[in-house]
């Protein structure tokens, strides 16, 4: 992980330098990983967030508000109840251990001052954050509480002694010479381990990010087995270790993000060689570079998050979809007899001098077929021969019924299968922030229950996003909707009568559409076509079928689901899905 002990470092300095001396003005917990102190010193107002999730446990302030629940947790009102009103006097991390001691000064009920440590141990999954008494050193409470069932080097239970994590025995780098550095890097099993592993087991505060930017400022790969690793490369190591904790040592920090295609990969306090030189971004503060990582990494695994769930509402839906039509185009076979209902009424009304109440069945000519065959016909004995005909026309006009229903009902399910396997599409495709608006339109189709405001709150609206935007060689703008909610913006709303629709002819798919400015050449035409088909379920299809016409011959029915609009007077283009010129576009 990126929050390594040399991160800590910084984190805790820059905590001293405006922190200390501040007062806690509130705590507050915002889920039941996460802690926000809201802190006033030297006339200004800070955050402070403490985390012990297993995957982003860390410490620093924020410019992030996270909402409150309405009822606080127990340990949030014990930290108001010990904390709020106290003064900060000290912020400190025991040599390079992810773990910083806040140590708050308060005055008790009966007036007497005393101290409190906020103590926060970044540990992965082992992560918490504890309140304890300096004086008695018993735990007054923690974030996660457990017993020696679950750990046999100490308990966290209000009452018990605070014992730190255990220690993992690795040098101190303030410490090192190049000779102890090289006993210490080759000794036991080292020599088979790669450079980057063995500085990562050894030395005390590394994380992996920055053992290999040890590495990396070594000029050695990333790989390279400590076993190839001559006198030179040693001295390199050595040198380039020596350099990065002199800065250390001295607070020369160079706070960076690593961004990567919009999306935050790494962090650290320190320049990262490792990485290309464009992707590094100078953050005005350690602070700011781990909340703009972790705001991110938070933000993509709430919407994979939302995404499975939407995956798993529309798969269960599409099998109860599946097993309805089942169930229709049996009841639909069924209803098929009808016609023969009414046969059998009208053969027993004309042979119905020849038959007695009592029969089982009667063997009638059937004036029907055109060899006049004989057909058995069974009978209901209690029935006179009357009531008998009566009873086959009754299922006739019944089964008619069934079967003009039956009919009806399957189009409407195949129409939800289709609507759903759109929906399925659209979700396993969707960038960042389109999520949010599938949702919302399933909860608009009944297939989500709305989400429901706490109390004072109200349901933030959500504003429509717009479609992508595409260039053609001739420089013709193309618009397609990567939604049902931009599908239907982008037809009825931004296109004009006269552009051109494009879809990909019988599948779930983007609405795409290329603005009119005059006539539309071949190139744009297939480019067009091009991204309808790569916007589809069918991207990965080879030849894919496209479908184009004005948007004046598109129109919604009446009642119609997001998306699903009927069109005429169209054309179509069969398009290869790996044309080199899209790439061009997509990338262009």
């Amino acid at each position: 992980m990126s929050f390594d002990g040399i991160v800590m470092r910084a984190v805790q300095q820059e905590l001293s330098s405006k922190l200390a001396g501040g007062r806690v003005n509130r705590v507050y917990q915002p889920d039941a990983t996460t802690l926000v102190l809201h802190i006033y010193n030297q006339g200004d107002n800070h955050r402070l967030l403490l985390s012990n999730h297993a995957n982003h446990a860390r410490i620093h302030l924020t410019g992030h508000v996270p909402p409150n629940p309405q009822v606080p947790p127990t340990f949030c009102m014990l930290l108001r109840k010990h904390l709020e009103g106290g003064r900060i006097t000290a912020i400190t991390q025991p040599g390079l251990d992810r773990i910083l001691q806040i140590r708050v000064e308060i005055v008790d009920e009966i007036g007497y001052r005393v101290n409190r440590l906020l103590i926060s141990e970044v540990m992965g999954k082992h992560s918490n954050i504890l309140l304890v008494d300096p004086v008695t050193g018993l735990i007054l409470d923690g974030i996660r509480r457990y017993s020696r069932a679950v750990s046999r080097h100490r308990e966290v239970l209000p009452g018990r002694p605070y014992l730190p994590p255990p220690t993992q025995c690795k040098d101190d780098p303030f410490q090192l010479t190049e000779d102890s550095l090289v006993a210490v890097l080759l000794e036991g099993e080292g020599f088979t381990q790669s450079v980057e592993k063995r500085l990562l087991s050894v030395i005390e505060g590394l994380g992996p990010v920055t053992a290999r930017e040890v590495v990396a400022r070594a000029g050695l790969a990333p790989d390279t087995p400590l076993a190839e690793c001559g006198e030179l490369e040693l001295s390199r190591l050595w040198q380039a270790l020596k350099s990065l904790f002199d800065d250390v040592a001295h607070g020369h920090w160079h706070p960076v993000t690593v961004v990567q295609e919009n999306r935050v990969i790494a962090f650290h306090a320190i320049t990262l060689q490792q990485f290309p030189a464009a992707w590094v971004v100078a953050q005005p503060s350690i602070s700011a570079a781990v909340d703009s990582y972790y705001a991110g990494r938070q933000a993509a695994e709430q919407e994979e998050q939302l995404r499975h769930q939407l995956k798993t509402v529309i798969g269960q839906e599409l099998r109860k979809s599946y097993r309805k039509l089942e169930r229709q185009e049996t009841e639909l076979a069924q209803a098929k007899d009808a016609e023969q209902y009414k046969m059998a009424g009208e053969l027993i009304t004309a042979n119905i001098y020849r038959l007695e109440q009592g029969m089982e069945q009667a063997v009638l000519e059937n004036f029907y077929d055109p060899d006049g065959k004989r057909i058995t016909i069974p009978l209901a004995p209690e029935l006179s021969p009357a009531e008998n005909a009566q009873a086959y026309f009754r299922k006739y006009v019944k089964a008619k019924n069934a079967l003009r229903q039956a009919t009806s009902h399957i189009q409407l399910t195949r129409e939800e299968i289709a609507y759903l396997e759109g929906l399925q599409y659209m979700v396993e495709t969707a960038m960042a922030g389109e999520l949010k608006e599938i949702r919302l339109e399933m909860e608009e189709q009944g297939y989500l229950k709305p989400a429901t405001p706490g109390r004072g709150k109200t349901v933030a609206t959500l504003s429509p996003s717009e479609p992508l935007a595409f260039t053609a060689p001739d420089g013709t703008i193309i618009l397609v909707g990567r939604n049902n909610r931009q599908n239907d913006r982008l037809t009825f709303k931004i296109a004009g009568p006269e552009d051109l629709w494009l879809h990909v002819k019988g599948h779930p798919g983007s609405h795409v559409v290329i603005r009119q400015a005059g006539e539309i050449t071949s190139g744009t035409l297939l480019a067009a076509a091009l991204l309808a088909a790569h916007f589809s379920s069918v991207r990965s299809g080879g030849k894919v079928e496209v479908d184009y016409t004005a948007v004046r011959h598109v129109r919604k029915p009446r009642g119609a689901r997001p998306g699903m609009v009927i069109y005429d007077h169209h054309q179509s283009i069969a398009v290869s899905t790996d044309h080199p010129l899209l790439q061009q576009i997509l990338h262009g």
